[in-house]
Formats: structure tokens, C-alpha cells, sequence
């Protein structure tokens, strides 16, 4: 008798196992149909030309010596300079940056090699290499030497402040003068700009691309991002020349803000 009931009922395992398939197969279809729609990825690039509006110029003023204190007077003295000149040109306060000090001891070889020391009066004078010198002296070639430096960053919103400003700080003696740094204020606002026209840029190519395989694009699918506010310049770096009776007026050229993006589309065939 169960021997003719296990015939006619079908086996528990055999059938879960059979129920778990045709459920996978019904959850599955609809996917496998939205995967084997026809579509269409491409990428496209977008670009703005924009004139630089800020521009940033850094300077070092370094002086070496015995005594620090003396040192940081004849730093304030040229730095008080440098930022007069700057507001002479209309620089204003919050576009100064001048609390970058710094200050290190410089180890150096005495220039002077002592052949022969002879003691003319107790701690009053020395003979060192054929000169005499005094305790004080003495006292003076045994300080460390002390370099103190102070940068002081400029910023304009026009070049030909710039050019004024170069001219009257190159007669204080400063150290260094870096290369101008120039960049646009409303950058993110102009990659935006890019961004729009990288998406138009693909959407061309895309339908140019579907109709040219006989079919046309329908919606879009998929847009990514695959650049970051990148901006390249197009102009040479600016160099400093001393006055003269010809001055010069520089040139800054142009900065071309590019976006990059990767679209996908469905197509109707």
C-alpha cells in the first residue's frame, strides 16, 4: 500500500526543488529582458574659455646676522615697504598676507683658519691669523648666525596692478619674487557651464552614432561624471623685468576649463 502511494505522489524533495526553480525562473525574466535592451554609451567633453581675474604674487624678504632682534628690524622695515607699495596700487588689507616668519641658524665653516693663537693680555686680545682682535670680536665669531625671512603674499584683481606694484617692489632689495599665479574667481561656476556642454557633446554623438546603425536613441539610462573641475592654462608663465624707460605690460591669455562625462542611452530600433 506505501509502496503505491510513494508511486503515485511525487517525491517532497523533487517537487521543493522543482517549485524554487520555476519561482528563480519567473523572477528572473523580467531582468534578463531589461538587460538585453539594445543601448548606447558614449562620453563627451565640454569646454569654457575664460580670462583669469585673480592673480597672487608671493615675495621673500631674508636677511642673515648675529642678533635676532636686529634682524626682525630690518625685516618689518622692508616688509612695512612692501605693503605700502601694495596699497599704493589699491591693494586693499584682506588681499596681504604677511605673517609667514621664519627663522633657522645657519651652520657654517669659519672663514677664518686660526694658524696660531698668542695671548697678549689675559681675556683682552687674541692673535688669530696674523690679526689681533679683541675679547668682543672674540665674542662675535663665537655666536651662531641666525637667518631670519619673512613671505609676504599679494593678491590683485587686475594685471595692471600687478605691473605697478613689480615696479616699485623691485627697489626695496626683497629676496625672492615667485612666479604670478593666475586663476579665475567663478571657476565652479564655469565647469558647470562645461558640464552642460560635455552632455550636449555625447547626446550628438550618441544619435549620430544610433542613426547611422539605423535605429535612434530613447532615454537616458546612465550619466557619470569623469572629470573634476579640471582647467587648463594657456598662457606662458609671466616673468618680472626691471624698470626701464620701456615698460612692460603683460600678457595673460586665456584659461580653458574642460569637462569630461560618460552618458548611455536606450535606443528604439
Amino acid at each position: 500500500m506505501l509502496t503505491l502511494l510513494n508511486t503515485l505522489l511525487p517525491n517532497p524533495i523533487n517537487f521543493k526543488t522543482n517549485l524554487v526553480m520555476s519561482l528563480y525562473l519567473a523572477l528572473s525574466l523580467p531582468f534578463s529582458a531589461l538587460a538585453d535592451e539594445a543601448s548606447i554609451e558614449v562620453s563627451g567633453q565640454g569646454s569654457v574659455t575664460v580670462v583669469p581675474d585673480h592673480f597672487s604674487l608671493t615675495l621673500t624678504i631674508t636677511e642673515r646676522g648675529r642678533v635676532p632682534s636686529k634682524l626682525k628690524a630690518l625685516i618689518d622695515k622692508k616688509s612695512n615697504a612692501v605693503i605700502l607699495a601694495a596699497k599704493g596700487v589699491g591693494v586693499k588689507n584682506e588681499s596681504i598676507t604677511s605673517a609667514r616668519v621664519s627663522l633657522r641658524v645657519i651652520k657654517e665653516k669659519p672663514s677664518i683658519q686660526v694658524q696660531g693663537v698668542e695671548l697678549r693680555k689675559p681675556r683682552q686680545s687674541v692673535y688669530v691669523d696674523g690679526k689681533t682682535i679683541n675679547q668682543s670680536q672674540q665674542q662675535d665669531y663665537e655666536k651662531p648666525l641666525f637667518e631670519l625671512s619673512r613671505q609676504i603674499t599679494v593678491s590683485f584683481a587686475e594685471i595692471n596692478n600687478y605691473d605697478q606694484f613689480l615696479g616699485q617692489v623691485i627697489k626695496i632689495n626683497v629676496s625672492h619674487i615667485s612666479s604670478l599665479t593666475m586663476s579665475v574667481k567663478e571657476r565652479d561656476e564655469y565647469y558647470q557651464q562645461a558640464l552642460l556642454a560635455a552632455i550636449s557633446h555625447a547626446k550628438e554623438k550618441a544619435q549620430r552614432m544610433a542613426k547611422q546603425a539605423g535605429a535612434s536613441i530613447d532615454k537616458l539610462l546612465h550619466v557619470k561624471e569623469q572629470s573634476r573641475n579640471h582647467y587648463q592654462p594657456m598662457y606662458a608663465q609671466a616673468l618680472m623685468s626691471d624698470a626701464s624707460s620701456t615698460e612692460h605690460s603683460s600678457h595673460i591669455g586665456n584659461q580653458v576649463i574642460t569637462a569630461r562625462v560618460s552618458v548611455k542611452f536606450s535606443l528604439n530600433n
